[in-house]
Order: structure tokens, then sequence, then C-alpha cells
């Protein structure tokens, strides 16, 4: 990427960051609700002290749900309702706009992604030991791959001719099947949701959080892989004109 083209990209997402930052209902939400869940969960099983089970592997599952809640609702999300705006069809009509969006529009929401893993680390780390640094940075580079897993089938769910309102149902209900998915396969062990779930992306997240790169390293460049294609094709295929446009 030119430094002329990063520079502009770079500008761009400072401007998305501060779009987020007047919602503050909205990130805090985002940020304490998954701390809360995790423990009330916790808790409800006998407290940490009963725990036979390592830190990751307890809170994998609220890594998985954070990263597919910001790539899906952040990221994916606004690009849909900037399109539907008219944003994107004013000022995203060249390829080095559309290079410019997409890059600003990426880089962020994955500072927004990390802050969320961080401070989701910070709020949690500490029932389990002292803050570790470079744990943290094991768990937010597991967490940062989740991210860009489910960024992709995001954009391909962007190039459909979805309005903004459909956009949040579709992702809502792609949401909730992932899930449910996934809590079915924690149970009793099916051979049917197992086969599922080596498709369902919150448990193929919730492998990699817990194995790490050793284990899924070969998953992890494939996941890379299908990232920058997918990102090359937003921007020959990225919709210009919102949805309602008749002309």
């Amino acid at each position: 990427m030119p430094m002329c083209t990063l520079s502009r990209s770079l500008a761009l997402s400072g401007l998305f960051i501060k779009e987020q930052l007047k919602e503050p209902v909205a990130l805090f939400w985002m940020i304490i609700s998954p701390v809360v869940t995790y423990y009330l969960l916790a808790y409800s099983r006998g407290g940490f002290s009963a725990s036979e089970v390592s830190y990751m592997e307890s809170t994998s599952w609220f890594y998985a749900y954070i990263s597919s809640s910001v790539a899906f609702f952040g990221f994916s999300f606004y690009i849909v309702g900037r399109r539907e705006s008219g944003y994107i069809r004013s000022f995203v009509y060249t390829p080095d706009a559309k290079m410019v969006f997409m890059a600003a529009q990426f880089l962020a929401y994955s500072l927004v992604a990390l802050i969320y893993s961080i401070t989701f680390y910070a709020l949690t780390y500490f029932s389990y030991g002292s803050f570790d640094v470079s744990d943290l940075w094991g768990v937010i580079s597991r967490f940062y791959i989740c991210y860009i897993l489910f960024v992709i089938p995001g954009v391909l769910l962007g190039f459909l001719p979805l309005s903004f309102q459909n956009t949040s149902t579709v992702f809502s209900i792609a949401s909730f099947i992932m899930l449910v998915l996934g809590i079915l396969s924690i149970g009793d062990s099916y051979p049917v949701f197992d086969a599922v779930n080596e498709f369902n992306p919150l448990s193929v997240a919730n492998q990699i959080m817990v194995g790490g790169y050793e284990k899924y390293s070969v998953l992890i460049f494939w996941i890379i892989g299908l990232f920058v294609a997918v990102f090359l094709l937003s921007l020959r295929f990225l919709r210009i004109n919102p949805v309602w446009s008749r002309y």
C-alpha cells in the first residue's frame, strides 16, 4: 500500500474511531456485559477456587464472542450503514478510494476489537493470578486472528443487497445459530454437532483461543489467506449505490 494511501487510511480510521466514541453506552455495554456474564457463570459453578480449568479454557468462548460481535456489528455492519446513507456512493467510487475506505474501516475496528480484548483481560485475569504482559500478548494475538476470521463472512455478507435493518437481523440470526451450535457441542457429544462445528466460525475461534498457534498453525495460515482474498474482492465488488437507489 503506497504511503499516501496509508496516511489517508489512518486519518479516516481516526474519524471512524471518534464516531464510535460518540456511542458511549454501546461501548460500555459491549465491554461490561461479557465480564458480568463471565463472573456470574464462575460463581454459579462454585467460584474460581473450584475451577479446574485454565484461564484460557474458561474465557475462550467469551473472546470468540467478542471478536465476532466487533467484526459483525462493527466492521461489517457499518459498511452497510455507510452504503445506505450514501457515504460510499458520494466518496468511494474509485479503486484508490475503495482501498482507503476499506483499509480505514479495518484499521479502526481492529483497534476497537483490541481495546475490547485488553479490557476484558484486565477485568478477568486477576481472578487467576497477577497481570502478565507475555500472557496478554498471547491472548490478544489469538483474539486478533479470531477477529480476522469473522471479518471474512462479514465482508461476504456485505456484498448482498441488504438494508441496514436487514443486515442487523441477518447478523443476529447468524450469531445466534453459531452460539447455539457451540453450546450444544459442549454438552453430550453427537457426531452431527461435531461435524457441523468444524465449519462453525465461533467453534473454530474457540479452538484457536485454547489451542494457539502451535496446534492450529495451518488453519491460521488459511484464515489469513482467505482474509486477503476477500479483502481484495471487496475492492472489486464493494457496493457503491445505496440499496434504496433507483437511478
